[in-house]
């Protein structure tokens, strides 16, 4: 017989979606000819579509599900050049120049969102906050104080300090001043509103599954209608197509959210992020008259961990420190990470001019991706920005990439051909509600129980290059260990690479 479902802490939510007001837009339901066909409505295909409408190209904007609907709808919602202690790696395996170039990039991300804000009058309720990146382990003293004195040298808003406002004590920490935060899908919406009054066609519920290079470029719905286009920017996350091997010169992980309320005078005024593995990130977010306390972190590569052991960890984390009586909201994020820490921006390949991809943001797309939409805009429109060198789709450099290419790929053949004879769950002990990979013959099956009891058996095979899926029950999805595609529990593409859903099999 089946087991109890497991109980987890908070609606599985983000803050964002529980408060923001989202109308519907209009499917594609014919074919349409244009200058710039951008696919994917999060933060880098809305903006890129906005920039180049203003530019005077024509421009569609396709998104498979709802504006937002993806990782800029679920994230902490940071707007921050300070990433960790990443300008010291950068420096040491690139350069103090291109490390230079990254931060400018995320200042200006920082500063074009807040000037869009008020430009367009989005009220997303942007605040400006110092972010502080710390370490409660007096071994790290060192190391934080030359983050903070390199990136002074680097131009950047950075101060060494001791002095926080966590309830409790940190051993260092660097603060970078007059960062920001803000409600991301509200700033989306008002940004897809505003591509909209400046003549880009905005399509939901418009799955492209399908690219045809040429002059123009042909880009396919799985409904039918396609748009043709002399330049197309996938600003999907992570491509789906296999040119340029993205999915192979970066890595997927999942990190994690739990949200509760907060009264009057508690939690910190700054923004934070520890040093630790794994790390936690810790913000306050005042939205509708009510304060939230957002702690995310607990992160694991996708499909190689379970969600509800991380939720339960950052559950108990949040009130042993916070004192937070009630996790109210939980939700995920997938990241994609480049081997060399440094998103690429650009032509999908070298031989290709008019196809082009960002990707691999490393948990920093809000103010990087808007970055990247204005290398986007000014490629689209001929011109070379002085960022292109810095997210150089046709870099290499091996110094910096090596061996976390080697280790990651290396991770991915393993799960390949390990996942096929591992993974042999019964389904008689599946839940309501939950999944399981179990043996079929000599195959293997994705089953999935609902909560009126019945079975769905699906193909266990991601539909992108073939591995094993994983049930993650934390957030209730399919999740594929090797390059993060994601699927719902009846098998409809979630998160991409795939573009095509888990094969149903008949039962028996």
């Amino acid at each position: 017989m089946p087991t109890t479902p497991i109980q987890q802490p908070g609606k599985l939510a983000s803050l964002w979606h529980e408060t923001a007001s989202q109308s519907p837009r209009p499917r594609l339901e014919e074919d349409l000819r244009v200058d710039v066909a951008v696919v994917g409505g999060g933060i880098v295909g809305t903006t890129t579509a906005l920039l180049a409408a203003r530019g005077g190209a024509s421009v569609a904007l396709l998104e498979a599900r709802r504006v937002g609907s993806g990782a800029s709808g679920l994230n902490t919602a940071k707007l921050s050049s300070l990433h960790g202690l990443t300008y010291s790696t950068l420096a040491g395996s690139q350069g103090e120049e291109l490390a230079r170039l990254y931060g400018e990039a995320n200042q200006e991300g920082i500063e074009r969102v807040a000037t869009l804000c008020s430009e367009l009058s989005i009220d997303c309720e942007l605040q400006r906050k110092p972010h502080l990146v710390y370490s409660q382990d007096r071994g790290e003293r060192e190391a934080i104080e030359k983050e903070a004195d390199l990136a002074r040298r680097l131009g950047l808003p950075a101060t060494f300090t001791r002095e926080t406002d966590l309830p409790f004590e940190v051993a260092a920490a660097v603060e970078f001043a007059d960062q920001a935060e803000f409600h991301p899908l509200r700033y989306l919406e008002g940004l897809a509103d505003s591509a909209a009054e400046a003549g880009v066609a905005v399509h939901e519920d418009s799955l492209v599954d399908g690219v045809d290079f040429g002059d123009p470029v042909r880009v396919r719905t799985q409904h039918g209608p396609a748009v043709l286009a002399r330049h197309v920017v996938l600003a999907t996350h992570i491509p789906f197509l296999t040119r340029g091997l993205y999915f192979a010169r970066s890595h997927p992980e999942r990190s994690y959210v739990v949200a509760g309320r907060l009264a009057e005078g508690e939690g910190p005024a700054a923004m934070y992020l520890s040093t630790e593995s794994p790390t936690h990130s810790i913000r306050m977010h005042e939205t509708g008259g009510e304060r939230w306390l957002l702690v995310g972190g607990e992160g694991h590569k996708t499909g190689q961990g379970d969600g509800r052991s991380s939720y339960e960890r950052l559950a108990a984390w949040t009130r042993e420190r916070f004192g937070l009586e009630e996790i109210e909201l939980r939700w995920g994020s997938e990241d994609h990470i480049s081997a060399d820490g440094v998103p690429f921006v650009g032509p999908v390949d070298p031989g290709t001019s008019n196809v082009w991809v960002a990707t691999g943001f490393r948990k920093w797309g809000l103010a990087m991706g808007t970055a990247a939409a204005e290398v986007l805009a000014e490629g689209v429109a001929g011109r070379e920005h002085r960022w292109t060198r810095l997210f150089d789709t046709a870099r290499l450099r091996p110094r910096a990439a090596a061996a976390s290419f080697v280790k990651e790929n290396a991770n991915v053949g393993l799960r390949f051909l390990a996942d096929r004879v591992a993974k042999r769950g019964s389904v008689e002990d599946i839940p309501p509600g939950e999944g399981a990979v179990v043996g079929a013959g000599l195959g293997q099956r994705a089953v999935y129980r609902d909560e009126q009891g019945a079975l769905h058996h699906l193909s266990a095979r991601c539909t992108h290059l073939g591995c094993i899926v994983s049930w993650n029950g934390g957030d209730g999805t399919w999740d594929c260990p090797c390059h993060g595609g994601r699927f719902a529990p009846h098998g409809e593409v979630l998160e991409g690479p795939p573009v095509h859903p888990l094969e149903p099999k008949p039962r028996g």
